[in-house]
């Protein structure tokens, strides 16, 4: 792995793209694209929820050629100059970009992670950076799970392994470069770590953006059988009464809605991304896991389901949000006893 020697802090470079970004925002933000494609755009659009002054770190990754091509296993002599000749590609690109990010950053800081080096799957291997830098957020663009792509970075994967907030950007959404970020789709589920990701959301989002925060209640879920709808519409109403509670304390205006999944053809995540392209999201906020009485090492299968399909950047938020930011967390954890009180249905994302 080799790269640039720590930098100061940018200032007035960065406070062009991330002057209207509220005081909560990011410091350290690490920026990855597989094979480098890419990542000029996803900086700047990154750098719209990070401080005037906030670091950026540039990261390539290099497969392993034979992950490519598979004959190149059977010589040597082959792989071993088709691993120079990517490395030194990456190496050229990577300086490209650096010197392209430069009319915006503050002597950006780069990173290139060859994986036939250290013997890691590229997410491993990009967590153990991001951790190593103390990132506390981490941006990617990957491609499509149809694509074929040897050092596939999975946004899922990252999420669980660094409990650090990451942005993933499609690669597709890129050409937009200065797209705004005007509308901004929040899924709850009710519990502490959605509210938190949300009040979070509020605090990084530049100023100026239209908040709609739903609720998806399950029409398939087993227990429909078994109690009144009136049950699960309590719990979602208390919930988005939440969300609101939050926004207005902010004085964010905010629409809010309950939306019910088909019994026959619909999940949560397709809701969620059928919202998000009614409503023309340019970002959707989620967070990694639901109520703790349900704690799993991964997210949910809804969290995955929308980073993999959505057409706009995801945010996801660890639990653990509060330590990148000056939420209090006791707030949030009086919130969740009053809640703990009554009887509420399985949460969605999990």
């Amino acid at each position: 792995m080799a790269h640039t020697p720590a930098t100061v802090r940018g200032t007035a470079m960065n406070s062009k793209i991330a002057s209207d970004t509220a005081s909560a925002a990011f410091e350290r933000v690490l920026v990855a694209s597989e094979g480098g494609a890419g990542l000029i755009p996803l900086t700047r659009f990154a750098l719209r929820f990070a401080r005037p002054s906030a670091l950026v770190r540039l990261v390539d990754v290099i497969c392993n050629p034979a992950a490519l091509v598979p004959t190149l296993l059977l010589s040597y002599p082959d792989w071993s100059e088709a691993h120079r000749a990517m490395l030194h590609a990456a190496q050229i690109r990577l300086a490209h970009a650096a010197h392209d990010a430069a009319a915006f950053v503050t002597r950006p800081e780069t990173d290139l992670i060859d994986l036939v080096e250290l013997h890691r799957h590229a997410t491993d291997a990009l967590s153990d950076a991001a951790q190593t830098w103390h990132a506390d957020l981490i941006a990617v663009a990957s491609h499509p799970r149809s694509h074929r792509w040897a050092c596939r970075l999975d946004p899922e994967e990252l999420v669980a392994a660094t409990h650090c907030p990451v942005l993933h950007v499609p690669t597709a959404w890129l050409g937009g470069q200065d797209a705004a970020v005007a509308r901004v789709l929040v899924a709850i589920d009710g519990s502490a770590a959605s509210i938190m990701a949300l009040r979070f959301a509020s605090r990084i989002v530049p100023r100026g953006a239209t908040f709609n925060v739903i609720y998806v209640t399950d029409g398939r879920s087993g227990l429909r059988d078994l109690l009144p709808h009136s049950f699960f519409r309590h719990d979602g109403e208390r919930a988005l009464a939440d969300a609101e509670s939050v926004m207005k304390s902010m004085s964010i205006p905010t629409e809010t809605a309950m939306v019910e999944t088909d019994r026959e053809y619909d999940d949560v995540a397709s809701v969620i991304l059928r919202e998000t392209r009614q409503w023309q999201a340019d970002l959707v906020v989620m967070s990694s896991s639901s109520r703790p009485m349900l704690k799993h090492p991964l997210p949910g299968h809804v969290v995955a389901h929308t980073l993999h399909n959505a057409e706009c950047p995801v945010l996801v938020c660890p639990p653990s949000i509060e330590r990148f930011t000056r939420i209090d967390p006791e707030s949030d954890s009086q919130q969740q006893a009053a809640s703990e009180g009554t009887i509420s249905p399985p949460p969605v994302f999990l």
